[in-house]
């Protein structure tokens, strides 16, 4: 089966986001506050992205109101809701809850995504995601049974804001416009926001492993790009179900770089999130 270049951009996007969550998990377990990481990996970020930005001046000068009503929408939810969605949402929410219901972005994204996108609602798609959502159950709960609490509510805005900000926005975005600017333009737009809020949660110290924050830095420009050449290539559907891919490649990074193991149920979980991904990609979902 030959792969499309919305998978390939696709799998590469969700591969750097796994290397982004095992490094970042690794620098948190040496003794750094994660708000703080935060905050450092957008201002050596920062440079970079205004430089792609500020490159394109000739499509810059192109944009339309609209168009910037996009980024401005894409750039406060990603950079304010979501964060404070998650701030919430890990105090009060079960970790084993979070990590399961957090992957309910897959159904926003199908709704968000028929009403501002007109993308259809299949019954393949239906299918897909019900397989997707069963292979991410057991992989994040061993196959152990949650109960829901009010703290998850929190977890469910943040996946709905994620779908939203995130992969709907990002698919209008790379409509309209270059995938360049769209990337750049809302992380710059995104910039001050999310820093005035970090400042709030945290103190801006120098971290204790500044070379893996740099490198975590480069990371997740790497993810960044190739999620919006992704959305150039597919839907906001198509990408988002590829981005399934993401928890099992963290739990296989997990064993040789953070000692972690992983049960039969959690192997079969992933097993049924890559077989299904596949499948996504072979019937061009």
């Amino acid at each position: 089966m030959k792969l499309s270049k919305a998978f390939i951009y696709t799998f590469l996007g969700s591969l750097f986001w796994a290397i982004s969550i095992v490094l970042l998990k690794y620098i948190l377990e040496q003794g750094d506050n994660a708000y703080n990481i935060l905050i450092w990996t957008s201002i050596i970020s920062i440079p970079y992205w205004a430089f792609r930005f500020f490159s394109k001046k000739t499509e810059i000068k192109k944009l339309t109101k609209q168009d910037y009503s996009i980024l401005i929408g894409m750039g406060i939810i990603s950079s304010i809701g979501v964060y404070i969605a998650e701030f919430l949402a890990l105090k009060y929410s079960p970790a084993i809850n979070y990590s399961f219901l957090i992957r309910t972005v897959i159904l926003f994204t199908f709704l968000f995504a028929y009403l501002f996108l007109g993308e259809k609602i299949t019954k393949k798609k239906i299918i897909l995601a019900a397989l997707l959502l069963i292979g991410a159950y057991l992989l994040t709960t061993n196959g152990k049974i949650i109960s829901l609490t009010k703290g998850d509510l929190f977890t469910i805005l943040e996946a709905a804001l994620i779908a939203l900000g995130n992969n709907v926005f990002g698919k209008m975005a790379t409509n309209r416009m270059s995938s360049q600017i769209s990337a750049s333009g809302s992380i710059l737009i995104g910039f001050i926001p999310k820093m005035v809020l970090v400042m709030f949660l945290t103190t801006i110290v120098i971290p204790k492993m500044f070379l893996l924050t740099f490198i975590l830095s480069i990371v997740y420009i790497l993810l960044t790009e190739f999620r919006f050449i992704a959305y150039k290539h597919a839907s906001a559907t198509y990408v988002t179900m590829i981005f399934s891919f993401t928890p099992v490649l963290v739990s296989f990074m997990a064993i040789p770089f953070l000692h972690e193991s992983m049960t039969l149920i959690q192997i079969i979980g992933g097993l049924f999130i890559i077989a299904t991904g596949v499948m996504v990609e072979k019937l061009k979902i």
